[in-house]
C-alpha cells in the first residue's frame, strides 16, 4: 500500500507527516497535485492525505482568489472517480463542506450539535450596520470559506452613540489590504467599514459572540484535533483578546494544566468526534469554546485539514504518527 501527501508545495506539516512515516518504517511520497491528477488513473492500493495550498499572499483578495482556486481543484478531485483500492484520508467533498462555515454549522446543528450562532451573510455596510444593531453586542464577521484568522473581524458597534471597535488582522496600507500577523485595534467606522466591504466582498458570515472561559487572566478555546473514535491532542489557546489563533503571538497552554472537571473534558471529547463523523471526515481539528461561567462547550469550526499542531510536531509528533498508525490498521489489509 502507498502513502500519498499531496500539497501545492513541501511544507513543514508534509515534511513532519513523511517523519512520522520514517519513525513507523513507512515510505509516504510526497506529490504536487497536479502530479496527482496525472498518476491517479493508473494508482492502486494507495491512501491520499490532502494538504492545504501554502501561501506567502498577504494582499487579502489575492488570497481569496487562491482560495477559491483551491476550492475548485478540490471539486474537480470530489468528481473523479477513484481506481479500486484507492482512498482519500479525507474526502474532497468533506474537506469543501468544512472550509464553508456556514454549511458546516447547518451540518453540525441539524445532527443538534452546540455551535457557535451565525446570525447572518451581509452583504453590504448597510446589511452590516442592522445587524451588528440588532444584535447589540460585539459580533464576528468572517469570511464564509476558508480557516485561520485570516480576515476575521472583531467587531463591536453601539448606533446610539456611534461608537466603533474592531479588532482584526486586517489592515489597509497604499489602497491594498494585507493580512498580517497581529490584530489591530480599530476604532474609526471609515477604517472599519472598508475592510469589513473587503471581506464581505469574499462572502461572509457574521457571528454571535459567546463570552469565552478565563484562565490566569486571559481568554481561551481549544483546539482538538480527533478522529471518529478517539482524541489525538488538545492544545489551550489562549490570548488577552476574543481572537486566539497560534500564529497570532498567542499563548499556547498545555490541556492536562487546564483546570477542568473531567466531565466536561469528556463532554468535549465526544461533542469533537460526533462534529468529525458528522462532517464525513476521518479527522480533523475541531475548535471549541468553553462558556463562560456554564461549563458549555460550543465548536467555532471544523478544520478538515486542522491537524498542524507545532507543540506536538515538535515534540511527540504524535498526531501524525497516530494518522499513518490508523492508516496501516484501516487500509494495510487491501494488499494482502
Amino acid at each position: 500500500m502507498e502513502i500519498i501527501v499531496v500539497g501545492n508545495s513541501l511544507s513543514k506539516r508534509i515534511e513532519y507527516f513523511a517523519e512520522a512515516g520514517r519513525k513507523l518504517q513507512t515510505e509516504v511520497r510526497f506529490q504536487t497535485y497536479e502530479e496527482l491528477f496525472s498518476r491517479l488513473p493508473s494508482l492502486c492500493q494507495a491512501v491520499v492525505k490532502l494538504e492545504p495550498w501554502v501561501s506567502s499572499e498577504t494582499d487579502f483578495l489575492k488570497y481569496a482568489r487562491l482560495n477559491e482556486a483551491y476550492k475548485a481543484v478540490l471539486q474537480r478531485l470530489d468528481e473523479t472517480v477513484l481506481p479500486d483500492g484507492v482512498h482519500f484520508l479525507n474526502p474532497p467533498h468533506a474537506l469543501l463542506q468544512a472550509l464553508d462555515k456556514k454549511e458546516t454549522k447547518q451540518v453540525l446543528s441539524a445532527k443538534a450539535l452546540n455551535v457557535t450562532p451565525i446570525l447572518g451573510t451581509p452583504r453590504s455596510c448597510d446589511e452590516l450596520l442592522q445587524a451588528l444593531a440588532d444584535c447589540g453586542r460585539g459580533c464576528f464577521l468572517k469570511p464564509r470559506y476558508g480557516s485561520g484568522a485570516g480576515g476575521i473581524m472583531a467587531i463591536r458597534y453601539r448606533p446610539h452613540q456611534r461608537r466603533w471597535v474592531a479588532y482584526t488582522t486586517l489592515q489597509e496600507a497604499d489602497g491594498i489590504i494585507r493580512n498580517t500577523k497581529r490584530i489591530h485595534r480599530l476604532t474609526k467606522e471609515k477604517e472599519i467599514l472598508l475592510l469589513a466591504e473587503a471581506v464581505m466582498h469574499t462572502e461572509a458570515v457574521l457571528e454571535g459572540w459567546i463570552p469565552k472561559e478565563q484562565w490566569q487572566g486571559e481568554n481561551y478555546d481549544l483546539r482538538v484535533v480527533c478522529g471518529e473514535e478517539e482524541v489525538y491532542y488538545v492544545v489551550v489557546r489562549c490570548s488577552k483578546g476574543s481572537i486566539t489563533n497560534l500564529h497570532l503571538n498567542n499563548n499556547p497552554r498545555r490541556w492536562e494544566e487546564l483546570a477542568l472537571p473531567e466531565e466536561v473534558r469528556q463532554r468535549i471529547y465526544l461533542l469533537c468526534r460526533k462534529a468529525v463523523h458528522a462532517m464525513d471526515l476521518q479527522y480533523a481539528g475541531v475548535d471549541v469554546l468553553i462558556e463562560r461561567g456554564t461549563d458549555i462547550p460550543y465548536i467555532i469550526e471544523v478544520n478538515g485539514q486542522g491537524d498542524h499542531i507545532y507543540q506536538d510536531m515538535y515534540a511527540d509528533n504524535s498526531i501524525y504518527t497516530r494518522q499513518i498508525e490508523t492508516i496501516k490498521d484501516k487500509y494495510d489489509h487491501a494488499d494482502r
